[in-house]
Parts: C-alpha cells; sequence; structure tokens
C-alpha cells in the first residue's frame, strides 16, 4: 500500500504494537530482584511479573493481525513484499554483523564472534531463523495467497470451522496436553493469526461491536488469569509436574502457548478495525504514517543477536527502582526513550 491508502489507525497500532515487543524484551531482561532472585521464582509478585513478557504476544497478535486485514482481500502476488522483506533483513544483520567484526578488530581483539554458523545467521537471517518472528512471518506471507483461495471457495460455516480448529490446535491443545509440543509452533502461530484476520475482514457482520469499555477489563481480566495460571505452573503441585506444564505456559517462549495474549490484541485490533477512518492530512496522522515504516527496524535492531547482549546490560546497568510505584513510574520511561531511540537509528 502506498502511505496515500494507508490507514494511520492501523499504522498507529503497528506502532504501538512494537512498542509491546520492546518492552516485552524489557522485562524479560530486567534486573529486579523478583525476576532474578530463584528465592521469589514462587511468588505472587514473580507471576504477576512474567505476566508482562506477554506484552510481547499481544504485540505480534497485533502486528500479525493488521497485515492479515489487508492480505486476506489482496489479488496481488505477495513476493514483491516478501522480496522487500527478505532485502531489508538481511541489510539490517549482515550490515551490523559487519560493523562489529570490524570494530573488534579494529581494537586489536580476536573476533572469535564470526564463526560459520554467525555468518550465516547473518547472510540469511530468514533462512536460518535468526528472527523467529521475521522467518514465521516470511513463511505466512509466503502461504497467505493459498489461504485466501480456499477462503474464497469455502461457505462461510466451513470457513469459520477451519478458523476454530486451527486456533483449537493450536492454543488450547497445548493447554490440556502441554506434552505435545509439536502442535504449537511459530508457523503454526502466524497462520492461525492470519485466519483470525481474515475472519475479522471478511465476515465483520459477525463480529460484535467493541467498545472502549469492554476492551480496558479484557486486558485486566486475561492479565490477571495469565497471573493466577502462571502461579499455578510454578507451584511444583505433583499433578502439574507429571503432566508436564511448562512454567511459561501462559506468557511467551518456546512452549507457551499464548491464548490470553492473543485475546487481548484480537480484541484491540477489533476495537480500532470498527472505529470511524480518520483523515490522513491531520498533523498526527502524518506524523504517524512517516514513523510507521521505521517500526519493523526497532524489532531487527534491538532483536539483533549481536546488539541484544550489549543493550541490556547498558540499559540495566543502573539498581533496581526501590518501590513498586517507581517501577511504574521508570519502567514505562525507559521503555518509550529505548522505542524513541530505536526509531531513530
Amino acid at each position: 500500500m502506498s502511505s496515500k491508502q494507508r490507514d494511520w489507525r492501523f499504522e498507529l497500532l503497528r506502532i504501538f504494537s512494537m512498542l509491546l515487543i520492546v518492552a516485552t524484551h524489557y522485562f524479560a531482561s530486567d534486573n529486579w530482584a523478583v525476576h532474578t532472585d530463584p528465592a521469589r521464582a514462587g511468588s505472587w509478585a514473580a507471576s504477576a511479573h512474567d505476566s508482562l513478557i506477554m506484552t510481547g504476544q499481544i504485540g505480534v497478535t497485533l502486528f500479525v493481525l493488521i497485515s492479515a486485514y489487508f492480505l486476506s482481500t489482496s489479488t496481488h502476488s505477495p513476493i514483491p513484499r516478501m522480496i522487500k522483506l527478505w532485502v531489508q533483513v538481511v541489510v539490517y544483520t549482515a550490515g551490523i554483523y559487519i560493523i562489529y567484526i570490524a570494530i573488534i578488530v579494529a581494537r586489536g581483539h580476536k573476533p572469535t564472534f564470526l564463526t560459520i554458523r554467525n555468518t550465516l545467521a547473518a547472510v540469511f537471517p530468514v533462512t536460518m531463523g535468526t528472527y523467529w518472528f521475521i522467518s514465521a512471518f516470511f513463511v505466512m506471507m509466503a502461504l497467505a495467497p493459498f489461504i485466501n483461495v480456499l477462503a474464497e471457495h469455502l461457505t462461510k460455516r466451513n470457513f469459520l470451522l477451519l478458523t476454530g480448529i486451527t486456533i483449537w490446535v493450536t492454543f488450547i491443545w497445548r493447554i490440556l496436553n502441554p506434552l505435545t509440543l509439536q502442535y504449537f509452533t511459530d508457523i503454526g502461530y502466524f497462520v492461525s493469526l492470519y485466519l483470525i484476520g481474515s475472519v475479522i475482514r471478511r465476515y465483520s457482520e459477525l463480529i460484535p461491536t467493541i467498545r472502549f469499555w469492554i476492551v480496558f477489563p479484557v486486558i485486566l481480566i486475561c492479565f490477571a488469569l495469565c497471573t493466577v495460571g502462571t502461579h499455578i505452573v510454578r507451584s511444583g503441585a505433583h499433578i502439574i509436574t507429571e503432566l508436564g506444564y511448562p512454567s511459561n505456559l501462559f506468557t511467551a517462549g518456546s512452549g507457551a502457548s499464548p491464548i490470553f495474549a492473543v485475546i487481548i490484541g484480537t480484541v484491540i485490533f477489533i476495537w480500532v478495525a470498527q472505529t470511524k477512518p480518520l483523515e490522513h492530512s491531520s498533523i498526527l496522522g502524518r506524523i504517524v504514517l512517516a514513523i510507521s515504516p521505521a517500526t519493523l527496524g526497532v524489532y531487527l535492531i534491538h532483536e539483533n543477536f549481536i546488539v541484544k547482549q550489549y543493550l541490556w546490560s547498558f540499559v540495566f546497568r543502573v539498581p533496581e527502582p526501590p518501590s513498586i510505584l517507581s517501577k511504574m513510574v521508570i519502567a514505562p520511561m525507559e521503555i518509550i526513550t529505548l522505542y524513541i531511540v530505536l526509531l531513530a537509528a
């Protein structure tokens, strides 16, 4: 889509989604005692802290739903978009790798980081899975035209049934039987989100009206359920251990089923999609449309396998904020500041 065609409601949502992704990596890397002290791992505070990590999955859900919403009715080939994505990712990843090696050599150090595996990860980041998000998103884009054809030929009932089955197998089955890891994959995750986005776009008349006063309670309830669920799977109860539930089941990461994050992200997306389109000519609209293309770069920089090991050690050189209130003030400020710096990079 050209900038004239882009609706800045969704572009603002894209910016917000990447902010949430930065936030999740912030909380996953912070130096707070509730996170780093093993003695507090089973506390309610630790469960609540870990639940903050699901913000990234909310961001992922929003980001994918935005693309799915528009791609699900597109008749254009995805190949130009895929090539553009591939080139952008290679430029960032290989560029950072070359600069890093050059700095190491210039400082007189031996480039031990210069290995075959790291070189391949830098030059072929999509194929090598250097960024799980990018690799899964790339495959989703490749599959999108085939899913669209399927949607065109299936009845409404059958397409909704297909979407429901996919959601069940991807998210719910993972919770009911945590040992079946093979049923939750990054690609399956994104295909499920694509189907949800397609349903929202194709069958908008079936979607109930979502108001902000609905969105906020949904966020609170899902966060509370995530905290309670995380506390339960961390309890070490015999049945939990025997069934093989991972401690991150409801948050994010390997073995997780981010169903609560998907619910929150879907509700937020529907709320935005149902709002009245805004004028592109407004000052805010022009700013949003100018910033939005840089959001993917934020991800490619701060999640780069070289950058992130230095980034978070730098951010968390300062001592942990002394109180919950100070954390509630300082953490958002640091996340937003970091996000602005990454946008400008």
